[in-house]
């Protein structure tokens, strides 16, 4: 039998303990300085400890600074829960003051969970309080930090009572300062343009611009930053370098040529597809006598073709050698590429979306992740045949039937613009929601001039008008039937007599099954799927805003009848064709194609991409109907137009269309305008009351100086966007773009560009 236990002596007291500055080694055990004494096992001494004096070893953390003995937070305080701890274990057999002491870590331990649970309580409270229309969350609001009482929909603090609201005042104040800031003169018109570029005018500017305000009444003379971004890489080029890639352009098929010889612009086309160029012949008419001897190559696509591989610039310094000149290589095609053998398509052989990848730079997501390519793939065999997948429904939100009416923020989050500015180098999964990047055309990886019509962010293409712009088809011209005399009374009607639900018919995009299997993630797939789904085990928050008390209520509606109430979305098919029975196979709505004339009996008219541009877009902003435009694709009048003061920009998603739809338009009245039938009960649903101001915020005014109304508001949107087609998106403007770009365009294809910068800018 062994003896009583023999007390442990007390450990010697470790060098964390000495300085706050040693927190990271004072939280991990000091496992060699404890003693045991036994008889049948060796006293293992620890290392000398240091001196009184001497406090832990400091490390540097570049990641967080916790070796810094600046650092006194949570480091002394965990310096003084260690002390506690060990001043505890030496005195298990004290006396009531040992015993006191021993309780002092434990009491505190108690307050820090104490405090921990009393904070987790205060978020809760204002969690419920963001969403509780009573008067004292204005009042408490005042007390929060700025970062918490922004999620309270107060209105007497800096938030809105709704985020459309300082969009639409945004938008006005930017347009009316555009208009207002715009050049009169020539001479101001010269020191604008050094001021924004940074160069001397070109040759031809003064005849340019007295074409512009003279001759076509042209009034945003200034605003062509859109052009100069699209010839900023250009400028790096020869004018040598510049004719011999025009020159090979001509020999690749669905490019044509405008060759402009002694005043004279000819059109060369082998593949006998001329209307875009000789649209483009057309537009430089008036003034092409004035133009040098050049060519053009003019994109026979809708689509953007230019997208130039990004490879890492390689630098005498990066060798250990003096200077900063490139390491350049006679045979890099980078410096002198080559089309020789160019396919016009894709063989199986690649995709937009490689091609795409290998232009980002080469640090960027779209480059590192593998993963872009495999999602895509995965996403493709999940939504094949129609069949929806959990990414694919996720930007239009489900959700199972509750008692919560409270609004995803996605569906009342609203885009300042369109996603033409989008980087889908950042976020590369994003490709695979857009058509463009499975088109069947192959893309041109090299730095090629190409004016084409449109194009998405990354590409290199020069923008120009498209030919259904400048001569559209009956198919995409506004009020056609009365211009020709044919009716005499027009087909769009009057705002009063609009319904108040979205619009939109569209056919199945052409051209883009590169790779196979994506379809029904493209844009207008994902639009037809998700306004006319028929679940009525999930709902949709609609959310509105009450002009008259700038309060916010909620409804949870099931999908299916939100869906019917709100719009009428379809696919537009032929039965001739004989597509009609398989897109319904595919879970699409399918109707026969109607005439534009449909789309003017709605308040809302939707605007989506082609596998480019939508060719509808003119006609659309000249009716009377407001319109909803999302679109990735860059157009020539990028920076002519203001969203929220011509049209409605709508995220890729889609998502937040219906609480769109419910800010201008309110509740429909099938779903709380109806009452009781016979027995006079009610039946209409209620809504939930979210926020209700004690303080009636300022609101903007109407255009016409009337008190704020949210109908008005979008009457106001469709009356500007009108106005704004008839103002800016004439042929006049398409001139005078064009013949500024042509005027840009022939500085850089000249001998003479190089010393005309350089006198310009000393002069």
């Amino acid at each position: 039998m062994s003896g009583p236990k023999e007390q442990l002596p007390n450990p010697p007291e470790s060098p964390a303990f000495a300085s706050t500055s040693g927190y990271a080694a004072a939280l991990r055990p000091d496992h060699s300085a404890v003693q045991v004494h036994s008889t049948t096992t060796p006293i293992i001494s620890p290392p000398a400890s240091p001196g009184a004096g001497a406090g832990a070893p400091v490390f540097s953390d570049k990641y967080g600074g916790y070796g810094n003995s600046g650092y006194e937070g949570a480091g002394a305080e965990g310096d003084q829960l260690l002390a506690g701890a060990a001043a505890g274990s030496r005195s298990s057999s004290s006396s009531r003051k040992g015993h006191a002491k021993a309780a002092a870590p434990l009491a505190t331990l108690v307050k820090l969970l104490a405090g921990m649970l009393g904070v987790l309580l205060v978020i809760v409270l204002l969690a419920r309080m963001s969403f509780i229309p009573e008067h004292h969350a204005a009042r408490v609001a005042q007390y929060m930090p700025a970062p918490v009482s922004s999620f309270m929909q107060v209105a007497d603090g800096p938030t809105s009572p709704h985020p459309i609201l300082p969009l639409i005042t945004t938008a006005r104040q930017k347009w009316d300062k555009k208009v207002a800031s715009q050049s009169t003169t020539f001479d101001r018109a010269t020191r604008t343009y050094k001021s924004r570029y940074g160069l001397a005018p070109p040759p031809g500017f003064d005849k340019w611009f007295a074409f512009a305000t003279q001759g076509r009444n042209h009034s945003l003379v200034d605003e062509y930053d859109q052009l100069m971004e699209d010839l900023k890489p250009y400028r790096e080029l020869s004018p040598q370098e510049l004719r011999r890639r025009t020159a090979e352009l001509a020999q690749v098929p669905g490019i044509s040529i405008v060759s402009i010889r002694n005043g004279v612009a000819q059109v060369h086309s082998k593949s006998g597809k001329w209307a875009p160029a000789l649209a483009f012949q057309q537009m430089i008419a008036a003034f092409v006598h004035d133009l040098p001897d050049m060519d053009v190559a003019i994109n026979e696509k809708p689509e953007g073709r230019v997208l130039p591989r990004q490879q890492r610039r390689i630098y005498k310094s990066d060798y250990g050698l003096e200077g900063d000149e490139l390491v350049s290589n006679a045979s890099d095609p980078m410096i002198t590429p080559s089309l020789k053998g160019f396919a016009p398509e894709w063989k199986r052989d690649g995709n937009v979306w490689e091609a795409y990848r290998r232009s980002c730079p080469t640090d960027s997501a779209a480059r590192r992740l593998i993963e872009s390519v495999r999602s895509a793939e995965t996403h493709g065999s999940l939504v094949v045949q129609g069949r929806a997948s959990s990414k694919l429904e996720a930007p239009q939100t489900r959700r199972l039937k509750s008692k919560s009416v409270l609004p995803v923020t996605r569906e009342m989050t609203f885009s300042h613009d369109l996603d033409a500015d989008f980087n889908m180098c950042d976020y590369p999964s994003l490709h695979t929601l857009h058509s463009a990047f499975y088109s069947d055309q192959r893309n041109i990886e090299y730095l090629y001039p190409v004016f084409s019509p449109s194009k998405p962010a990354g590409y290199a293409d020069v923008l120009i008008p498209s030919h259904h712009y400048w001569s559209p088809s009956s198919e995409f011209t506004y009020e056609l039937e009365f211009r020709r005399g044919r009716t005499k009374v027009p087909t769009d009607m009057d705002w009063e007599l609009k319904k108040p639900s979205a619009y939109w018919r569209g056919k199945v995009t052409r051209g883009a099954d590169t790779p196979p299997g994506h379809g029904s993630s493209f844009q207008k797939q994902r639009l037809v799927k998700m306004a006319n789904q028929e679940s009525t085990s999930a709902s949709r928050v609609l959310v509105s805003f009450d002009a008259k008390t700038a309060a916010l209520s909620a409804l949870a509606v099931p999908v299916g009848i939100a869906n019917k109430a709100t719009s009428d979305i379809a696919m537009a098919c032929d039965p001739q064709l004989g597509e009609c029975s398989y897109l319904r196979t595919l879970g699409y709505r399918v109707e026969p194609p109607a005439p534009m004339s449909d789309a003017w009996k709605h308040k809302f008219v939707l605007d989506v991409d082609e596998i480019g541009f939508s060719p509808r877009f003119p006609a659309l902003m000249e009716s009377k109907s407001a319109v909803v435009k999302s679109s990735i694709q860059r157009e020539f009048w990028r920076g002519w137009v203001q969203p929220w003061k011509h049209f409605i920009p709508l995220s890729s998603s889609y998502s937040e269309l219906y609480n769109l739809q419910t800010f201008f338009e309110g509740y429909p009245n099938t779903l709380v305008g109806r009452r009781g039938g016979k027995d006079g009960n009610s039946t209409a649903m209620q809504p939930t009351v979210l926020t209700r101001p004690v303080k009636l915020p300022e609101l903007p005014l109407n255009a016409d100086g009337t008190p704020f109304d949210t109908d008005k508001a979008l009457k106001d949107i469709a009356d500007a966007g009108t106005q704004w087609r008839q103002e800016h998106l004439r042929k006049e403007d398409m001139e005078t773009y064009v013949y500024r770009l042509m005027v840009e365009w022939a500085r850089l294809v000249t001998f003479q560009e190089e010393t005309e910068a350089v006198e310009g800018a000393e002069a």
